[in-house]
């Protein structure tokens, strides 16, 4: 489809203007499945277009919570569809996600969607963009099949996990143990020499092409001042623990925390001890202290999944996240 046949209701994002309403939009079209970071998301946009005085967007913030970018659907005055196009980083090159694909639900199953994707496709390829990405709830059957019918595929899928202390049943005193890990596996403080080790296991689990969204910063796992100091800049401060099975390293797990996400866990493991790894290390930290905060884990989808809801996590959302390749002769 070339741009000139894209019906008027289409025009591109005006951010200045659009923002508000945007987020209005991604409310009413998500209020059931919308989780805390998705209610931040949006009470940043609505900060972000009320305060004119941090207009370039994404420079105040941390993460790309207002689109620069983008097209919506007006009818009458009202916005009624919108999408957002996001630029960014990767190691072979700029990349795009497409996201904020929202449609009021009065105006539904008229194919504005569809128009609106394929509008972002064909500005993407414009501007010499090689892929475009987007993530869909797994259990949205009708959106991920929009998709595939405009030949998106699927890469990987993610679960978003969370531990709140007020609904784990476990003990939290040292004095009760949750379980007796195996004594063939010990949990002690990682070492400058199993950095290496760590690093190549952290970026398959955490590939560079999906990373780059989470507050994930490679460079502040290394051991060493420089990477201390990043961390204290950036208030993140880093615990690393490493898993030994009969004095073999199979796994290190890293406890990221700070004022502003709370903590996060990252984990690195062995693929063939994956379970025995991360079921040792949680026995482990949940008997040596009470845990007050929430603990959020971003894991491939399925994996480990019996080990983590043993122990309380609770699964928020799992996401699919799909890639279309594009090419310039796509336009003739």
């Amino acid at each position: 489809m070339t741009k000139s046949s894209y019906p008027p209701p289409i025009r591109k994002l005006d951010p200045r203007k659009d923002l508000l309403a945007i987020a209005d939009l991604i409310e009413l079209c998500f209020a059931e499945s919308l989780d805390q970071s998705g209610r931040d998301y949006i009470r940043q946009l609505r900060q972000v277009a009320k305060d004119a005085s941090s207009f370039w967007i994404g420079i105040s913030t941390n993460h790309l919570y207002a689109p620069r970018e983008g097209f919506v659907w007006e009818e009458g005055g009202k916005i009624i569809g919108n999408l957002s196009i996001f630029p960014f980083q990767t190691s072979q090159g700029v990349e795009y996600l497409i996201a904020n694909v929202a449609v009021h639900p009065d105006f539904r199953r008229r194919g504005i969607a569809r128009l609106l994707t394929e509008c972002a496709l064909d500005s993407i390829r414009e501007r010499g963009g090689r892929r475009a990405w987007l993530n869909v709830r797994a259990d949205n059957q009708a959106a991920y099949s929009l998709y595939r019918q405009l030949d998106f595929s699927e890469r990987l899928r993610r679960t978003h996990w969370q531990y709140r202390p007020s609904s784990n049943a476990f003990p939290k005193c040292p004095s009760q143990p949750i379980r007796n890990p195996s004594t063939s596996v010990q949990i002690r403080r990682r070492t400058r020499s199993e950095w290496e080790l760590q690093k190549r296991w952290l970026l398959a689990t955490y590939p560079q092409e999906y990373h780059w969204h989470l507050d994930f910063h490679l460079d502040g796992f290394a051991p060493g001042f420089f990477a201390w100091l990043r961390g204290f800049l950036n208030d993140l401060r880093y615990q690393h623990f490493s898993i030994l099975k009969n004095q073999h390293l199979i796994g290190v797990a890293t406890l990221q925390s700070s004022a502003r996400e709370g903590q996060v866990l990252w984990v690195a493991c062995h693929p063939q001890w994956e379970d025995e790894a991360l079921q040792a290390f949680l026995s482990h930290y949940f008997n040596l202290q009470a845990v007050r905060g929430k603990i959020s884990l971003d894991y491939p989808a399925q994996r480990a999944a019996p080990v983590l809801q043993e122990f309380g996590f609770t699964p928020v959302q799992t996401l699919v996240w799909m890639q279309r390749s594009l090419t310039q002769t796509e336009l003739i």
